[in-house]
């Protein structure tokens, strides 16, 4: 009996006490994260996914849109896709959060269209389509009917006759628009109530 209780006695003996625990383990982990941050890194990185994982609007590695430069919608949209691909965003999270990276105009643009808030592919469709200089060889595009609403808000309505000019000039880029399926028979009306000024 008495050989068995030294021994064990020496044996918590030998284990540092109090504050100098403490102090070893703090040592030990500041090493650990200090010799693996990338381990580390990573494990905190990869587990935002989702809406939380996209870029906020505006940051320095958000997508950007400008509709006055057309040019740069293919390059928005293939962007916004690769970062809602590494998020592993759902179409309809697509769908819903793809506004979030444009100007207040063109958000309120997009968010009529069909497929917002739904189903990414659809409404991609109508993003594009809405954008393209032609439909086929010489159709107006939903750019040409806004540039036509926004010129004659700024008051080129000044008669009867300008007034003529603008429904016909609007008619017909709008009746495209709807027959296309880039608008509907309500947005239109919202479209041709906005020219006047």
């Amino acid at each position: 009996m008495d050989i068995i209780r030294p021994k064990k006695a020496a044996k918590e003996s030998n284990k540092p006490k109090g504050p100098q625990v403490e102090e070893e383990s703090l040592r030990e982990h500041a090493q650990r994260e200090l010799l693996n941050p990338s381990e580390n890194l990573t494990m905190s990185t990869s587990m935002v996914t989702g809406v939380l994982g996209m870029p906020a609007p505006g940051s320095r590695h958000a997508p950007e849109f400008d509709s006055w430069n057309l040019e740069e919608l293919k390059e928005f949209l293939e962007e916004f896709e690769e970062l809602a691909k590494r998020c592993r965003l759902t179409t309809r999270e697509k769908a819903k959060i793809v506004v979030k990276y444009v100007d207040r105009e063109t958000r309120r643009f997009w968010t009529r269209l069909e497929g917002y808030g739904d189903d990414y592919a659809k409404l991609k469709k109508k993003i594009t389509g809405a954008y393209s200089k032609n439909f086929l060889e010489d159709e107006p595009a939903m750019t040409e009917l806004i540039k036509l609403v926004k010129k004659s808000a700024k008051g080129t309505i000044k008669d009867k006759e300008d007034l003529d000019t603008y429904y016909r000039k609007f008619r017909n880029i709008a009746a495209d628009l709807v027959e296309k399926e880039i608008i509907n028979k309500r947005q239109q009306d919202k479209y041709f109530w906005k020219g006047l000024p």
